[in-house]
């Protein structure tokens, strides 16, 4: 017999019963919320061309990608982004631009993550997507769905930091950069890295007067009033000026859903997926440090699919919510347990299995299994099952042990069923 001694591959786990419950608790709530403002639930495959990736620049690293061959000799990925798949859907589907269609997920991503890094190979990602809408107010809700999701969950100490790609856009392309160099200096400001992007600025043939933006664009970050009266005294362009106008507009429209004091804005953000074609913006729950959130406008995503519709979106990763509510104690108890183990001997098979079954249409959890008498066992095993009660099953009685209170009374059918009635116990699993 061979013993494996490595048999789990790094960036993955295995989900308890507990924790299941837990996940599944969690990803309850956030699709609640999505239903609430009307999103509907829809699937893409786990497998998808690796060319529907590849092709697309700015999306995702290609060896971040899980591939494999199918049997024609087409590479697959497993999925490692639920945007893109979800843009193909809508513009396959939905060829006229006049359907506002919102939709939502909750699917598993797959990213070649060096385990280091602590993230996930495989995580849960929960988001939606509204698609025909380029109104400022679409940005204001998606926004204020993902604040209404952290909140939902339990947190109140976070912040989402909110940005504009367009602005930056609008000041490099004064700056005549090739592609090469508007990368770097796009890396460079996105890291805040003040001294190398003060070198690569004196390396460049730009004016005194636009290296001084630059210099001053990653510090265009905090508190909103105070950002957007400093970023207008560097609009030198209509892009710059409508990418400001927009950003101040969506935040007026977050206050209106008073969520102003969970936003910081960022005018420094690059574009990390490459798609993003407008606000941008970032969740953190404080003192994690990591993105829990993070979502955008991406207007020209669906045209790479034959489409042209505007839309708007976000991500949130639930692997990372649960890790952070298990952090702070905000999990709370969740415990797997069964209403009733009813015994019974193989003549009264019959009687027990069609009691089980009125049990469980009333709503309860119920298990079943033969024995020979001895009860001892399966009180000790009601322990471990976290079982309320036993009912052993008799030819004129039945025999109801509490296993909490160590209790044991006798009722016929009828009694036991009056109790439950009058008692108006309501069913476990509802």
């Amino acid at each position: 017999m061979v013993i494996y001694n490595d048999i789990f591959p790094e960036g993955v786990e295995d989900l308890h019963s507990e924790d299941y419950e837990f996940k599944e608790e969690t990803i309850n709530i956030v699709k609640n919320i999505f239903k609430s403002f009307g999103y509907r639930q829809i699937v893409t495959p786990s497998f998808e061309y690796y060319d529907l990736y590849s092709e697309m620049e700015g999306v995702l690293k290609r060896e971040n990608m899980f591939k494999l061959i199918d049997n024609n000799g087409r590479i697959l990925v497993l999925r490692p982004d639920a945007t893109v798949p979800v843009a193909r859907m809508v513009a396959t589907n939905y060829k006229t631009n006049e359907e506002y269609l919102k939709l939502s997920y909750v699917t598993n991503i797959f990213r070649t993550n060096k385990s280091r890094t602590g993230d996930k190979r495989e995580f849960i990602q929960g988001g939606i997507e509204y698609f025909g809408n380029n109104k400022p107010d679409c940005d204001g809700e998606i926004i204020a769905i993902g604040i209404k999701s952290l909140l939902e969950c339990g947190f109140n100490d976070f912040h989402v930091d909110l940005g504009q790609v367009e602005f930056m856009n609008g000041l490099i392309d004064e700056a005549k950069l090739n592609k090469m160099e508007r990368m770097q200096l796009q890396d460079l400001i996105g890291n805040k890295n003040y001294g190398d992007l003060k070198a690569f600025l004196n390396n460049t043939s730009m004016s005194e007067s636009l290296k001084n933006r630059f210099n001053k664009i990653p510090k265009l970050f905090g508190k909103p009033e105070k950002v957007l009266i400093r970023a207008k005294d560097l609009v030198i362009n209509e892009r710059m000026e409508k990418a400001l106008k927009n950003l101040e507009d969506v935040y007026n429209i977050l206050r209106d859903y008073k969520y102003d004091k969970y936003i910081m804005l960022d005018l420094g953000f690059t574009k990390e997926q490459g798609y993003y074609t407008g606000i941008m913006f970032k969740g953190y729950l404080n003192n994690f440090g990591e993105v829990v959130l993070s979502g955008g406008r991406y207007d020209n995503l669906t045209k790479q699919f034959g489409a042209n519709k505007p839309a708007c979106g976000f991500g949130l990763n639930i692997n990372k919510i649960i890790e952070v509510m298990e952090m702070y104690d905000i999990k709370g108890n969740v415990n797997c347990f069964t209403d009733y183990l009813v015994l019974y001997k193989e003549e009264l098979r019959s009687r027990a299995i069609k009691l089980s079954e009125e049990l469980r249409d009333r709503g309860f959890i119920v298990e079943t299994d033969v024995y020979d008498n001895d009860v001892k066992f399966h009180i000790k095993n009601s322990t471990f099952r976290n079982t309320k009660e036993i009912i052993e099953v008799n030819e004129d009685f039945l025999k109801v042990i509490d296993i909490c209170k160590n209790e044991t009374q006798k009722y016929n059918l009828n009694q036991f069923y009056k109790i439950i009635d009058c008692n108006e116990i309501i069913a476990s699993i509802h």
